[in-house]
């Protein structure tokens, strides 16, 4: 059975992000942020800011496409838990390009700038004041991320169809994930769980290209 884009996205998606992540600059702030602008070459942050589009892209997409495919089996309830997942993923995605897009431009302002309209100082004020900002964001990406996940788990372990399909419980490392997710706000080590989140969809994915999770698309209940 065709699976199109779905195991591909779902697997080539994370390992995106992470390597985006991974290779990223640390969380610094204040004159540590902008000395870390002046440091970069110009093409190193266009080159991050390429990769974590595309994997935020391919990423966020490999769930809105997952769920796609899920639908044309699922019940009303599955369905309509599966739109609101989508509406909840939304969130992050915008969030992150945002973020993104605003420390490219911080580093174009501390490098590059509007001489004619700013001052060195006002540059750098500037910047800090947008990297700031793109901080903010991220307060609220763990609860609309965590939600879509969660939403996506229980769509998929609804049923009896886990019964015949044990492969199905895969689909409980979303749920599971999702709620840790959730826990950032009280528990210190839980940033473990950004990184989790991102690679939760990777044995989803592995498991659909060695065909575990063909029931998905076949005739068969």
């Amino acid at each position: 059975m065709d699976k199109g884009l779905t195991p591909y996205l779902l697997v080539i998606g994370p390992v995106l992000m992470f390597i985006a992540f991974m290779t990223g600059p640390d969380d610094v702030s204040g004159q540590e942020y902008i000395d870390y602008l002046k440091d970069t070459d110009a093409n190193t942050m266009i080159i991050g800011t390429i990769l974590v589009t595309v994997g935020a892209i391919m990423m966020f997409g490999g769930w809105f496409v997952l769920t796609q495919d899920m639908m044309v089996k699922s019940n009303k309830t599955q369905q309509d838990l599966l739109m609101l997942s989508r509406v909840a993923l939304i969130l992050p995605i915008t969030l992150l390009l945002l973020a993104t897009g605003m420390d490219l431009e911080a580093h174009w302002l501390v490098t590059e700038g509007e001489d004619d309209y700013f001052t060195v100082e006002e540059e750098e004020a500037i910047a800090l004041n947008n990297h700031n900002v793109s901080s903010y964001f991220w307060g609220t990406m763990p609860i609309s991320w965590a939600l879509g996940l969660i939403l996506i788990g229980v769509a998929a372990l609804m049923g009896d169809k886990k019964d015949k399909h044990s492969e199905q419980w895969v689909f409980a490392g979303p749920l599971v994930t999702g709620l840790g997710l959730i826990s950032a706000y009280w528990i210190e080590e839980a940033w473990l769980f950004f990184m989790v989140a991102i690679l939760i969809s990777l044995p989803i994915g592995v498991m659909m290209l060695m065909g575990k999770l063909d029931y998905l698309y076949s005739e068969e209940e």
